[in-house]
């Protein structure tokens, strides 16, 4: 499994809006309104880094709202 969590910057007045697309896509796990840096921080998962990289790439960044990305591949996570 493939995991990553994803800072995305969203237009002013747009952030729930993205935020609500975001959840519509199984891969998002969970997707956060924040103060900082970013808008909105999504956990994002998937079988493989391909998939990974082509969602974040390819995919979330064309969601209406969307102002720019960084993503953060996770390499080591406890699962507890």
């Amino acid at each position: 499994m493939a995991r990553a969590y994803v800072k995305i910057n969203a237009a002013a007045g747009k952030e729930r809006a993205v935020r609500d697309a975001l959840m519509e896509r199984p891969e998002v796990h969970s997707a956060d309104l924040t103060s900082g840096d970013q808008d909105i921080i999504a956990l994002v998962c998937s079988e493989s880094f391909d998939e990974l990289l082509d969602l974040t790439l390819n995919q979330l960044r064309t969601i209406d709202g969307v102002t720019g990305t960084v993503t953060n591949l996770i390499i080591d996570k406890d699962d507890e």
